[in-house]
């Protein structure tokens, strides 16, 4: 049996080598080309870990007769909020349709796993680990230093050495000699690191393997690639190292900033400088590459805790000279980091800080109804995520809309927001948290749930304050690192997401682990872990035990699985893109037997399927998506159309009508609507919900011809021709070129018996007006007939838009010009107004905003070979 500490009751050996692949091999291995997302081999490696950690415990208490998970000052607060998450999900589930109870139940699994295994699991390992005592050996900061500098040097050499991967198999990957052996070094280095399993050792491994991955970023920073063929930024100029978002890495480094910065004033030899000062250097180096202002706050707010409790009693006096310039340089540094572009004397953080300040410069600017110009997507785009998340709370104000439902009910919300604003339809987006942590407890938890979690971090702090009022300096400072850290990585998450995925969450609630640890009662908590009686009923603990450790097992077995479906959908995802989609279908499939519920995985078998022409397995498909995550409109409109095929016509319509429900903006899927409502055979029963669906599409598209037709049509079909004759005008107004909207408008006029129809008579003279400027002279009064049209609708874009083109025939490109500008203002879509004003441009040689605007155009409508021409002619 492997050897034990005292104040460890697990075998070290094996918990060493579970913590090491947890904190060292988790955050650092990734594939570009074995999974279609590249890191999806870390959360499962740190899954199976912790499961693994945990099985050691529940073993050990299986031999003791008494459970070995530790008291704790937050036990309430943990248990009470597993508590309201748990019936925050059961209401939730009660309340919504069966139809949406599988990927409730999917959605609600993944976060319940969550929280139990990179939450819970994490904090109670974390607090099981002792710090070291008074006769300890010290940590080793040397070894830590070479392990960096050593290790991670070792891949330089890595693009000259390495043996392409003779398959598509995670050990195919694994079978390059040269990073198998590199890799191997660095495990059994770090095991040794840790194999005393104290608190510290953890902390160091978690402080070097940030500035192994900050040291990486820093290079992607500035395009230098030491393993992959290319550069790897999926961000732009954003690094997002091994984390695989910067957003993620940032967090990380935030939260372990303090602790570098105290032990760097700690440091009482030169080799502990180094070694501390260069993990606060290549942190802060991340923080810069990474471009993330949200962690740039929470670091800034963790160093202000962090000083306001360490930096007493003289805890600097002693390094204040190395300190002073060491920092000052720092300083330097970080203002001299050049911005993403590389531009030399460009300074990254200026140009970031001063880009947010100029775009929300007043509060007006915070909220979705600011206009085109002012719109900021990388604030506005949080504000129409906390918009909906908000809404999801007011749902249920007590319970939220269940824990885990975020992102499978944030679409919803999310649509209406796209009918109300129309200027944020430009920054749509697909959500998997509310990017602010309270709106994240309150959209999914309700206030109970919100109270809780509140709760719970009061009582961490409530216990490190205690400590810290009465702890020696050194005991006082480390403690307050700890705090500090948590600190900032809060402030980070208020506009932030990273505390709910899996590396930076492992992260987070170890040092809340570390710092109840520390901080609690009776001697740091040394009590505690003897704190549980020897069972009362040993036979039914056993019970539980054994179901623990099955669980243990299952939980293995379903991230090996899911990650054995990561594989194959990625080989899928391949095969479709080369255009074998038998091959792809096969490929997909044998993904959803390993894992059936990932919704990316089952959208892509069933667009498979439907391109081999097999409709029936399309739509089972499309189903097996929905089954996993209801919340995507793309697979409600491509099921529809595969229903609609099938002729399932009545099934096809209520996939449409929920497409249209989660985005409106589509035009597709409002034609597809109209399609299927007009071919059902009880189409004039259906005009009550047609004409319901359609008075929503045209909020969203009022400048579409075809829509208010559309509408017209089905107040016909419901026999209500005052309410047909006003959409045939307005939509007579809004698209004057439509020859539709005029014959049904004087249809239905003639069928109410109405001879004067004001929007007919603006028609004739707007269609009058259209002839003369189209003409190659100007006629005399055209001038105030353009402005006799204007009058009878003075907000007309089309009026508006002809009296820009009587500015152009007179020479008048100013004003001209500002016409234009301001049609495109209230109708972004409008590509008529767009080639006017890139003509208008290139007549006053400001060939800049004219390449802008034709490039424009050419998003809307990327095949007109006239526009390229024109774009292409323009002098550079």
């Amino acid at each position: 049996m492997a050897e034990t500490e005292n104040d460890l009751k697990v075998p070290r050996g094996p918990l060493a080598l579970l913590l090491t692949a947890a904190f060292f091999i988790s955050p650092l291995l990734f594939f570009t080309d074995l999974t279609r997302n590249p890191y999806y081999l870390q959360i499962t490696l740190l899954n199976v870990a912790l499961l693994g950690a945990a099985a050691l415990y529940i073993r050990a208490s299986m031999q003791r007769r008494a459970w070995l998970l530790p008291r704790t000052p937050v036990d309430k607060p943990m248990a009470a909020l597993a508590a309201a998450y748990l019936l925050s999900f059961l209401f939730s589930l009660a309340g919504h349709e069966r139809f949406f109870w599988p990927a409730m139940l999917s959605e609600g699994l993944r976060a319940g796993l969550f929280f139990l295994v990179n939450c819970l699991v994490v904090f109670y390992l974390s607090f099981s680990l002792p710090f070291s005592g008074p006769g300890d050996e010290e940590v080793p900061a040397g070894k830590w230093l070479a392990l960096i500098l050593a290790w991670g040097g070792l891949w330089f050499l890595f693009p000259w050495l390495r043996v392409p991967a003779a398959g598509p198999g995670l050990l195919a990957h694994l079978a390059d000699p040269y990073g198998a052996l590199v890799w191997g070094a660095g495990i059994y280095a770090a095991y040794l690191l840790t194999r005393r399993c104290r608190q510290e050792d953890l902390l160091h491994l978690a402080l070097s393997v940030g500035a192994i991955a900050s040291l990486y970023g820093v290079l992607e920073y500035f395009h230098i690639e030491v393993i992959w063929a290319k550069l790897v930024n999926p961000y732009g100029n954003r690094s997002v190292s091994t984390f695989g978002n910067p957003n993620f890495i940032s967090s990380y480094v935030v939260l372990l900033l303090p602790l570098a910065v105290w032990r760097l004033i700690r440091a009482d030899t030169a080799v502990k400088r180094w070694y501390y000062g260069l993990v606060f250097l290549s942190f802060g180096g991340m923080l810069m590459a990474s471009l993330t202002r949200s962690s740039w706050l929470g670091a800034a707010a963790g160093l202000l805790v962090f000083a306001a409790f360490a930096l007493r009693g003289g805890a600097a006096a002693a390094n204040k000279k190395f300190l002073s310039w060491f920092f000052a340089a720092a300083l330097v540094l970080m203002f001299l980091w050049p911005s993403a572009s590389l531009k030399p004397f460009s300074s990254g953080l200026i140009e970031r800080v001063s880009e947010g300040a100029s775009r929300l410069g007043s509060p007006s600017a915070a909220t979705l109804t600011v206009s085109r110009e002012k719109m900021y997507a990388s604030f506005h785009q949080r504000l129409l995520i906390w918009t909906s998340a908000w809404q999801m709370g007011l749902e249920n104000p007590l319970l939220g809309n269940g824990w885990g439902q975020f992102e499978l009910f944030y679409p919803f919300f999310q649509g209406r927001l796209m009918v109300n604003f129309p200027t944020a339809r430009e920054i749509r987006t697909h959500a998997n948290n509310a990017h602010n942590e309270i709106l994240e407890q309150w959209s999914q938890a309700g206030l109970l749930g919100l109270g809780i979690y509140l709760w719970l971090l009061a009582a961490l702090a409530a216990g490190f304050y205690r400590f810290y009022r009465l702890a020696p300096p050194e005991a006082g400072g480390e403690a307050a690192a700890l705090a500090a850290g948590l600190a900032g990585m809060l402030v980070d998450n208020m506009l932030n997401v990273s505390l709910h995925f899996a590396v930076p969450a492992l992260a987070f609630w170890w040092v809340a682990g570390a710092l109840s640890r520390r901080t609690c009662a009776a001697g740091g908590g040394a009590q505690a872990l003897e704190g549980r009686p020897q069972w009362k009923r040993p036979a039914a603990a056993a019970a539980a035990g054994w179901l623990l450790l099955a669980c243990c097992l299952a939980g293995g077995w379903y991230w090996q699985r899911q990650f054995t479906r990561e594989i194959r959908y990625f080989s899928g995802f391949k095969a479709m893109r080369s255009n074998n989609f038998p091959g792809a279908a096969a490929d997909l499939y044998n993904a959803w037997k390993s894992h059936p519920r990932e919704v990316n995985s089952n959208y892509e078998m069933g667009n498979a399927y439907v391109r081999t022409g097999d409709l029936e397995k399309g739509a089972w498909a499309y189903g097996e998506a929905l089954k996993s995550n209801a919340g995507y409109d793309e697979i409600y409109f491509n099921l529809a159309i595969v229903l609609k095929r099938l002729g399932r016509g009545r099934e096809a319509l209520d996939k449409l009508r929920i497409s249209t429900f989660i985005n409106p903006l589509n035009p597709v899927a409002w034609q597809a609507l109209a399609e299927v409502y007009l071919s059902m055979p009880d189409k004039a029963a259906l005009a009550e919900a047609a004409a319901a669906d359609f008075e929503e599409a045209v909020k969203v598209a009022p400048y579409d011809g075809n829509t208010w037709n559309t509408l017209g049509y089905f107040y016909t079909l419901r026999q209500n021709y005052a309410a047909a004759r006003s959409a045939y005008a307005r939509g007579v107004m809004f698209s004057p070129e439509n020859p539709m909207l005029a014959e049904n408008l004087v249809g239905t006029c003639r069928r109410l018996g109405v001879t004067a129809e004001p929007a007919l008579n603006w028609l004739e003279a707007y269609s009058s007006i259209t002839k003369a400027l189209n003409g190659p002279g100007l006629p005399p009064g055209t001038g105030k007939s353009v402005e006799a049209l204007l009058e009878r609708a003075p907000q007309n874009l089309k009026a508006r838009t002809l009296r820009a083109k009587y500015f152009f025939k007179t020479e008048r490109l100013a004003d001209a010009r500002a016409e234009l500008e301001a049609v495109l203002a209230e109708n972004y879509a409008d590509n008529a107004a767009r080639y006017g004003l890139a003509v208008v441009y290139e007549k006053q040689a400001d060939f800049r905003r004219a390449r802008a605007e034709w490039e424009r155009f050419l998003q809307v409508e990327p095949g007109n070979s006239v526009v390229a021409a024109r774009l292409a002619g323009l002098p550079r």
